[in-house]
C-alpha cells in the first residue's frame, strides 16, 4: 500500500543584488542571484505526470531539480538612430543538479548530489526597426529579429545517469543558436 501525504517541505533561501541605469529610451538592468533550494522529492508531478509506471521510492530531501546557486543575468533596451533599437540579454548560471541510477532505476548515492549540468551560458539579441504602418494612420509598429543562444553555446537540457547505458554519462539535448521574427504593433 502506497501513502500519499501533504508532508512535504521545501525551502528556498536567496540574496539578490541588482541595478540598474536609465538614461532617456535607454536602460541597462543586471543582477546577481545567490540561492539554494532543497526540499522533498517526491511530489506529485514526479508519480503522476507523464510516466505511466512511476518508480515510488522512499522521500528524501535534497537539493531541487531546478537548484542553481549563482545566476547572473544582465540586459538592456537601447535606442539608435532612425528608429532603430537593440535589446541584448546574456545569462550565466550554475547547471542544475543530476542524480546517477542503475539498471533497476534505482539511485546510486543521494538524489541530485552526483554532480551539476554543465555552467549554462546564453548570449541573446533582438534588433528591430521602428515603422509607421499604412493603416490605421499614426499607428507605429517594431519589425526585427530575436536571435537566442547567439554564441552557440552548448546547454544540454538532458544527462545520461544510467549506469546500464552505453552513454553514461553524457549530455545532450542542447538548443542551438535560433533566430525568429519580431513583429510588435505599438499603442
Amino acid at each position: 500500500m502506497l501513502l500519499l501525504t501533504n508532508a512535504g517541505s521545501s525551502r528556498y533561501r536567496e540574496l539578490e543584488l541588482t541595478g540598474r541605469y536609465h538614461a532617456g529610451g535607454n536602460q541597462f538592468v543586471a543582477s546577481y542571484v545567490r540561492s539554494a533550494s532543497t526540499g522533498a522529492l517526491n511530489d506529485l508531478n514526479a508519480f503522476f505526470a507523464n510516466v505511466e509506471n512511476p518508480v515510488i521510492r522512499p522521500n528524501e530531501s535534497s537539493r531541487l531539480p531546478s537548484d542553481a546557486p549563482n545566476r547572473f543575468l544582465a540586459w538592456g533596451e537601447f535606442d539608435l538612430p532612425r528608429g532603430f533599437g537593440i535589446a541584448p540579454l546574456v545569462e550565466v548560471r550554475d547547471g542544475f543538479p543530476l542524480s546517477i541510477f542503475d539498471e533497476n532505476h534505482d539511485f546510486v548515492g543521494e538524489r541530485n548530489r552526483a554532480g551539476r549540468f554543465p555552467r549554462f551560458f546564453s548570449l541573446d539579441v533582438q534588433a528591430w526597426k521602428q515603422v509607421t504602418l499604412p493603416w490605421p494612420k499614426g499607428l507605429k509598429a517594431r519589425i526585427g529579429l530575436k536571435v537566442f543562444n547567439i554564441t552557440n553555446h552548448f546547454n544540454p537540457r538532458d544527462f545520461d545517469g544510467n549506469l546500464a547505458s552505453a552513454r553514461f554519462g553524457g549530455f545532450s539535448n542542447g538548443v542551438s543558436r535560433t533566430f525568429r521574427g519580431k513583429f510588435v504593433i505599438d499603442f
